[in-house]
């Protein structure tokens, strides 16, 4: 999947993304996070960057590729 076609996926049906793509434990760790409270985080964009990620990683890409990519698309996002 292309960049670009990831993005417009993304916009139209983000939530889509998270229901079908979001690792098993994601939910635990962002709660892990949030109850040590020694970062802040912003909850939507955990879940939506771990579900990104899993669907790199679903589609073949690497792990550390994943990484980048999905933190790549993330930013991509916010602008």
């Amino acid at each position: 999947m292309e960049r670009n076609d990831l993005l417009k996926w993304i916009r139209c049906d983000g939530a889509d993304i998270v229901d079908r793509f979001l690792p098993p434990g994601a939910q635990g760790e962002l709660d892990s996070l949030i109850h040590d409270r020694r970062h802040e985080i912003d909850a939507g964009a955990f879940l939506m960057f771990m579900s990104i990620r899993a669907l790199l990683c679903e589609r073949g890409m690497e792990s550390c590729d994943s990484d980048r990519e999905a933190g790549q698309i993330m930013a991509m996002l916010s602008t």
